[in-house]
């Protein structure tokens, strides 16, 4: 029985997981005994330590970490970071290469500092041999320093859809002219693709300086690319066939986090949402079994 009560808990807002229960099995269980039943579980996953995923020694897998906020009521707003680690033999293409599915991913929550997230996160990269791993985030200088000193054997890719965003955020306040911004985007997105990213660098540099707004924009993406360089190459990226995209992070947060942590009006103790967040990444990463098995050994009557 707290089985189901952890797997509708999880899924649904703890009301209506009380009328699927109803519905479905005839058993009266209160939403207030499910929310207890899922904060105690989700409490023994995050003090418990999880099998590593395995992984072949010849295949590529990628890493990915993004944040979204959540609403608590200890601190207002909160960032919950989210990873994603999964296998390119998972990642199968849509038409024409557009955007795909991955069908099986490893995900790990944490709300609260990056190097306890990190800590979380490398029991899962364990296993992963250290050449094989493709790290693709954005900009975020404390995810790449921690890159740097604990895999500095990995790929390191800085998210193509950021890259392009800071391009276009600055030619929106230098060029005035709609068609001349548009081109001068798509000559320095040609060139993004053809590994001339010091051209790029040194064209921006070149321009005559226009004004206040143009120097804060200028800077901005100056040191962005500086600061990124070495993990800018995308045209070598995609002659291998490897993503330059985070979307499969951004839509993880979606439906691993966001389906069922940031609902309207949901306000959630720091505590509590990270209880549950253990609950959602153990399905979304297909470890139900874990958890049933812990039912086994840890009883709680609901």
């Amino acid at each position: 029985m707290q089985e189901r009560v952890l797997y509708v808990g999880q899924q649904a807002v703890y009301e209506e997981g009380s009328e699927l229960l109803a519905q479905l099995m005839g058993v009266e269980v209160s939403g207030k005994q499910i929310e207890r039943v899922c904060h105690y579980f989700g409490e023994l996953l995050e003090q418990g330590e999880e099998t590593a995923p395995s992984f072949s020694k010849e295949e590529v897998v990628y890493g990915m970490v993004d944040g979204s906020m959540i609403l608590t009521r200890e601190q207002s707003w909160k960032e919950m970071k989210l990873g994603r680690l999964f296998s390119a033999e998972t990642h199968e293409k849509g038409p024409d290469d557009k955007r795909g599915r991955i069908s099986a991913s490893v995900y790990t929550a944490h709300l609260g500092s990056y190097t306890s997230f990190l800590s979380k996160w490398e029991r899962e990269l364990a296993p992963v041999p250290k050449e094989h791993l493709v790290l693709l985030a954005d900009g975020a200088q404390w995810f790449w320093e921690w890159a740097n000193e604990q895999w500095p054997e990995s790929l390191q890719i800085l998210d193509y859809y950021h890259c392009k965003g800071y391009l276009c955020s600055f030619a929106k306040v230098y060029f005035k002219d709609k068609q001349e911004r548009i081109c001068w985007i798509k000559e320095q997105e040609e060139r993004l693709f053809e590994d001339r990213i010091e051209d790029v660098i040194e064209g921006i540099e070149g321009l005559a300086r226009r004004g206040v707004e143009d120097l804060i924009e200028r800077r901005k993406i100056l040191s962005y690319y500086r600061n990124n360089r070495t993990r800018m190459y995308y045209g070598s990226y995609r002659k291998r066939g490897l993503m330059i995209g985070s979307g499969p992070i951004e839509a993880a947060h979606r439906n691993v986090i966001q389906q069922r942590l940031k609902l309207a009006g949901q306000r959630w103790t720091q505590e509590g949402v990270q209880q549950l967040a253990n609950l959602r990444v153990m399905r979304k990463s297909d470890r139900w079994d874990n958890v049933i098995a812990l039912t086994r050994t840890r009883k709680r009557a609901a």
